[in-house]
């Protein structure tokens, strides 16, 4: 049984399955949201911020290798970096950075970009529970790249954040996940069950169900009605996520959802800036590798 001091919050950070309206020749993850500062940065560095213990980014094999070069391997917990102490450097803590694909068998059936989040949750989990069921993580940290807002707002949270029993939820006039509104929140694994649980119920599938009388279904759905979890929104996907008078909402001053170029361009144009952190705290961190002899 785990001990009650501890908490591994995972941040998920998800790419796969990102739709936007943008028209550019690179991943909208990559957009700068300040000098030297691309959006997939931001969402890592919130993680960080938000205090994760692990980061775990959804991205599929075409746009991992961009992201980990851009992003690195691992990232310092800006809370210890600059700890007044004798050694500060002693003092600081580096946060692993992991890259997982959305699973095969769920391409093209179940693969929305809400499905991108609870795949990085369920391999999170997996990938820890092989190692040690102390690992396994207890609570899951959302931030969403293209979530333009100023995220000073975590640091001030962080406590609540990390709450071990009620889930957090940062909204904008009155709006959140719940509202399809792709803002940082929590959850449990109880919640990712649920969630699990509820988008295989609702999802159409490749067959009708069986005709009376018959013990296999056996006429298919047409092209377009197959899998319609495909095209879940956020708010059907995290409709089972846990929200009561317990869990705590903080309201942030602004907020532009960068999927829409328009809203980008808004941002961009803007007096609202989210401000580049220290460049050691976002720079790409590497592994080094050893070297073998053939």
């Amino acid at each position: 049984m785990k001990t009650q001091y501890r908490l591994h919050m995972a941040g998920i950070v998800p790419v796969a399955s990102l739709k936007t309206d943008h028209d550019n020749a690179v991943s909208e993850v990559l957009l700068p949201v300040d000098n030297g500062l691309s959006a997939i940065q931001k969402s890592v560095y919130e993680c960080a911020l938000a205090g994760c213990s692990t980061i775990w980014i959804v991205a599929n094999d075409d746009i991992a290798p961009i992201v980990r070069h851009i992003v690195g391997d691992w990232i310092y917990d800006p809370v210890y970096f600059n700890r007044m102490s004798k050694f500060p450097s002693q003092e600081r803590k580096e946060i692993p950075i992991y890259y997982v694909p959305v699973h095969p068998k769920d391409r093209d059936r179940r693969d929305s970009y809400g499905w991108s989040v609870l795949c990085g949750q369920i391999t999170a989990w997996h990938t820890c529970h092989r190692i040690s069921t102390w690992l396994t993580p207890d609570k899951y940290y959302v931030s969403f790249p293209l979530s333009l807002f100023d995220f000073s707002v975590v640091r001030e949270n962080r406590k609540l954040i990390r709450d071990k029993k009620n889930n957090f939820f940062f909204t904008f006039n009155n709006e959140n996940i719940k509202n399809d509104l792709p803002l940082s929140f929590t959850m449990f694994g109880e919640d990712f069950k649920k969630c699990r649980r509820h988008i295989n119920k609702k999802t159409t599938r490749e067959y009708l169900p069986p005709s009376p009388g018959e013990r296999f279904p056996s006429e298919k759905l047409p092209l377009e009605k197959r899998w319609s979890a495909r095209h879940f929104p956020l708010n059907v996907v995290f409709h089972s996520v846990m929200m009561n008078s317990k869990s705590t909402k903080i309201e942030v001053p602004w907020f532009y959802d960068a999927r829409e170029w328009s809203s980008y361009t808004d941002y961009m144009a803007s007096e609202s800036k989210i401000e580049k952190p220290y460049i050691e705290l976002i720079r790409p961190h590497t592994h080094e590798k050893f070297p073998y002899e053939e």
